[in-house]
């Protein structure tokens, strides 16, 4: 009987030894692992101190209960809360830079955003724009041409040459549209076509990589450029050239064509897809970065050496910066960050 009580006794004290055991084991488990939180919010204090923060963001945080039952669910929410955290360490901005509402309303109704829009989803409407400008200059060229032959007027003549063709003295009488309008001026139909056709072959490929709108950019950055180049080229660099060579050339000039907006087009083309095969005279295969770099190369020759004046050497040169600047400094740089849309 005694043995019996005894046995009974010390099973229920063992009992009792046993949860006491459990509850400093859980108190301990829960006391580590509020340690841990705590720890864990110091260090993403820390972190937002460093990156310049001044607030945060109390969602990243969660709290551990003190009650034995949930001491599994707090390390659960912990360890979730701990690889939410790691993106807020590494990528802050992409919590706390996202545009709002109002702002994405307004870059929607921004008037000159929803005219990019309609461009890109009219692409073949706008190469055959720009192609139709070029032809009507063209055209108004022969009218004055005609008049002035048949009729001796040159009004019309002065005109389209006043307002159509890239000289120092548009420049200086304060013309300056002609960087742009020059760019979109033929007044032969040899020169007009050869354009035309590389325009038309590169323009498609261009527009399907940046789409309609950036196609106007690049064309008219790229025609601005080549003006200026022809500039800065007849004012500082040609007068170097001509003492040093002993070459006895007119100072007065004046240049038109597409051919430095196509130039930068086509170089554009060739930095985005340089294994391309391009046809030299439209027979020989060549890859496209490798044609371009060799036209630019000839470009470099023809100004430094004035053999040929006849063709804007320094135009193709500007147009093709203005075509590979494009490439390296804004679309690679954003294709490498994700960023680029079209």
């Amino acid at each position: 009987m005694l043995r019996v009580i005894s046995q009974r006794a010390l099973n229920r004290w063992q009992f009792i030894n046993q949860i006491n055991k459990q509850d400093i084991t859980i108190s301990r488990f829960i006391t580590n692992a509020t340690n841990l939180k705590q720890q864990q919010q110091k260090s993403v204090f820390r972190t937002f101190q460093l990156l310049g923060k001044q607030q945060t963001n109390s969602r990243f945080f969660t709290t551990t209960t003190t009650t034995a039952t949930t001491a599994t669910a707090t390390v659960t929410k912990g360890t979730q809360s701990q690889s939410s955290l790691w993106p807020v360490f590494i990528r802050p901005h992409y919590y706390e830079n996202k545009p709002k509402l109002s702002q994405a309303l307004k870059q929607q109704q921004n008037p000159f955003r929803r005219f990019g829009q309609r461009l890109d989803n009219n692409p073949n409407q706008v190469l055959y724009t720009v192609i139709g400008i070029n032809l009507g200059v063209f055209l108004f060229w022969q009218y004055a041409i005609s008049c002035y032959r048949q009729f001796g007027d040159s009004s019309w003549l002065n005109f389209m040459s006043a307002n159509f063709t890239n000289s120092r003295e548009a420049i200086e009488q304060g013309r300056y549209h002609t960087l742009l309008t020059s760019a979109f001026s033929h007044n032969s139909i040899g020169h007009l076509g050869v354009n035309m056709m590389v325009l038309y072959s590169m323009g498609q490929g261009a527009i399907e990589a940046i789409g309609a709108s950036r196609f106007l950019l690049l064309y008219a950055g790229a025609g601005i450029m080549a003006s200026l180049f022809t500039q800065a080229y007849r004012k500082y660099i040609r007068p170097t050239l001509v003492k040093k060579q002993f070459f006895a050339g007119s100072e007065r000039f004046s240049s038109l064509g597409a051919s430095g907006a196509v130039m930068g087009i086509t170089t554009f083309y060739a930095c985005a897809f340089p294994r391309t095969t391009f046809l030299l005279f439209f027979i020989i295969p060549m890859p496209a970065i490798a044609l371009v770099g060799g036209v630019a190369a000839y470009d470099i020759y023809q100004a430094y050496t004035l053999k040929n004046e006849v063709v804007d050497s320094a135009a193709h040169i500007g147009g093709a910066a203005y075509g590979a600047a494009y490439w390296f400094l804004r679309v690679r740089p954003l294709l490498k960050a994700g960023r680029w849309r079209l």
